[in-house]
Order: C-alpha cells, then structure tokens, then sequence
C-alpha cells in the first residue's frame, strides 16, 4: 500500500507546461462514524466504472490515458489504498467471438479492442491507472466475461504485469479465493469484490465471484475471522442502470453482507449515484455505498457523467481498556465522504473534480446532484501543489468559476 504524489501538468497561458506535485488536503470531514481507538488513521478511496467505450479507447491509445483522469491524482494518490472499478477484459489478441487474433497494438480496431456490448481494452490502461494511483482494481462485474474464459485468465496476468492488486475473478482453476489483501499500518485490508451477472456469458470454468452466493457471505465471514485481518471491504457489483435508488434485494444484501463482517459496502454498475446507508454491525456503524457512478465513460447526461471518489477514514475500533479487548480489537469507518468528478465530453474526454477552491464550473452540476442523493457528506479538500510557479487560473484543470 504505496503512497504516490501525482504528477499534473498544468499548462501556462501561452507557454509550455509546468510539472508539479499536487495532493489533496482533507482539512474538515464529515461528522463520525466510530469512535477510534487511538489517532492511527488508514485512508481509502474508491472510484467506479473504468468504462472505455470507444471514443476514450481512441484518445487513451493515441496520447496516452493519464491526461483523461490527471484532475483526479491527486486525490487518488492521497489515499492509502485506492480503487477502481475495471470493467471490461484486458486480454491480448482475443477477438469478440473468443477467438485468438493478432494484437493491433495500442489502436481501436474493433475486432480485438472493443467497446459495447463487449469490451476489451489494450494493456495500456493498467499502467496509466496505476501512476495516477489506483493500486487495485475490480474484475467481477457484467463484463467480466466479455472474451469469456481466456479472456479473464489474460486480465489477471495482465493487471498482475501492471503491478496493481485484483479482486473478483480467478484463473480457471484456482483456489477459490478472489479476494485480495493489502497490508497496511492497522494490519490488512481485504478487499472483496463480486458481480450479480456476467450478461449471460456462462461461466464455465466459474471464475467469477457472484453477489448472490452463500460462498460471499462465507468468504466474507473467512477472512474477517483471520486474526492477521483488520477489516473486510466488500465491492459488489448490483443495482438497475440508470436509477438512483437501490433496489429493495440489495439493501437486504447490504445487510448481509454487514452482519457477515463487512466494514464498508462501496457497490458500482447503476451507472449513477445512488444513495447511502448506514448500517449496524460487527464493525460499527458501517457505510453503505450502493453505486459510486462511472469513473470514465462516454455514456452522455450528467447522471452518467457524475461519479463520486467515495473517501474512508479506517482506525481501530475504540472500546474497552482491558487486554482482552485489545485483542478482540477491528477495523471500523471513523468516517465517510466523497468528492464529485464529472466526465467532460468535449474534442477532448477529461475529468473535472471538485476542491475548496471551487467547484469547477463543468463539475457543479454533478456536485449539486451528489449533494440531493448524498447529503451531509461533500468533502472539499484544497489541493497543495509543490514546484513550479502556479499557472494562470484559467489552465487549472480544476477551474474556478
């Protein structure tokens, strides 16, 4: 779990670019959660779909994908741990109808490098979500079998090439584990992602964690009992696209999934944000988080176009003096927020966020619809840069109105 400062380039006014070090400062947060055990803090942040329909996939193989998501660094590489929701395959050579072809390279030739209804990316993107911060990234969602069995077999090898973590899917094979653990300093954070639906591509070789197994809850309730564990982030891939409020089934889910050991519940595929809850269980009060909308898409509106970087603050659960509570001791959320992103469709795809400075004038939109389904818990960090001289105003990437 490495902390990364993120390198922007901020363009002057009529002159070359200017590289400098920005992160977000967090100066106030939400009310709490959890009382904390002591002033040891772990920070997460989550980011949804990672969903490259074709016009992103020419421009991130044409001048590379980092200066799509540069206004989200920052705020991504503050985080101790940070993810992303990876939807579609990344798998070399493989055609739409699962056959092996010839690697195009970094192009869109929308016969191995696709976009709806079944996506396949080049490699190209694993490494540019990693340098603007994300160290794991989900593969159990409705996509995950878009170059079937093969197909998740390469995108394992090819987000372990990368360096990034991975949670969701298996080789075919394998240990049915799909978790992944990330060390840290309150002990490890495992993370668990799971999907209700691979868009009717059988799962032959089950690779494939579903939501509405028992083999969650048991997997769930497996690793929160590992003493070496802090805590459990289950990342489940659920909900109706496009509508704004939870389905009844998954809020029962949610409460499962809580009751199993759960210390976050951060969901994707709606497309757009849903509302949270807060439920009570083995971990506290814990956060759930139903949908985060898209991270990057070229799906139009600003519903689709607005997603939110969900931010946690992790300590140890306050409690009893005495040793044996101490040992007894877990993770839990001191508390929850999130910061609005907007995709900005122009000549250019980009990303526009949202810091104290003001809310660029493309993203308030997307803040003020945040607000009406997440009320109470906007965070506005300011971001601190380092280097060079700032640039005029009007090239931030963030601008003020």
């Amino acid at each position: 779990m490495l902390r990364r400062a993120a390198l922007l380039a901020l363009a002057l006014m009529g002159g070359p670019a200017a590289a400098q070090t920005c992160r977000a400062v967090y100066d106030a947060v939400p009310p709490a959660l959890n009382p904390c055990a002591d002033g040891r803090r772990v920070t997460a942040a989550f980011v949804g779909d990672v969903l490259l329909h074709s016009p992103l996939q020419r421009q991130g193989y044409a001048e590379g994908f980092g200066p799509m998501w540069a206004a989200a660094e920052p705020f991504l590489s503050e985080a101790d741990l940070a993810v992303a929701n990876l939807e579609g395959p990344v798998a070399a050579g493989i055609r739409r109808s699962g056959g092996q072809g010839v690697d195009p390279g970094a192009v869109f030739d929308n016969l191995v490098h696709t976009s709806y209804p079944m996506f396949n990316y080049h490699a190209s993107v694993l490494p540019a979500l990693s340098a603007a911060g994300v160290d794991v990234v989900t593969t159990a969602n409705n996509h995950a079998l878009d170059r079937f069995s093969a197909g998740a077999d390469a995108t394992i090898a090819a987000v372990a090439a990368a360096g990034l973590g991975l949670t969701g899917t298996i080789r075919a094979g394998a240990e049915r584990t799909f978790a992944t653990s990330v060390p840290g300093d309150l002990g490890e954070i495992v993370l668990l992602s799971c999907t209700f639906s691979t868009n009717g591509v059988p799962d032959a070789e089950d690779q494939v964690l579903g939501c509405y197994s028992d083999e969650t809850l048991s997997l769930i309730r497996l690793q929160a009992a590992r003493p070496e564990v802090a805590g459990v982030i289950v990342l489940p891939h659920w909900g109706v696209e496009y509508v704004h409020s939870p389905l009844a089934i998954d809020r029962a889910l949610a409460a499962r999934f809580v009751a199993a050991g759960a210390v976050a519940v951060i969901g994707t595929h709606p497309h757009v944000i849903q509302s949270w809850d807060v439920m009570r269980g083995p971990a506290g009060q814990v956060p759930v988080v139903y949908s985060t909308g898209n991270f990057v898409s070229g799906q139009p509106g600003l519903a689709r176009e607005t997603g939110a970087l969900v931010r946690l603050e992790l300590c140890m659960a306050g409690g009893g003096d005495d040793l044996a509570s101490a040992l007894r001791a877990r993770m839990t959320v001191a508390n929850a927020g999130w910061v609005a992103l907007r995709m900005i469709r122009g000549a250019r795809r980009e990303l526009a966020m949202a810091d104290e400075s003001g809310v660029a004038a493309a993203a308030q939109p997307a803040h003020d619809l945040i607000e009406r389904h997440v009320p109470g818990r906007a965070l506005m960090p300011r971001l601190v840069c380092d280097g060079a001289a700032a640039p005029e105003l009007a090239a931030l990437p963030v601008l003020l109105q």
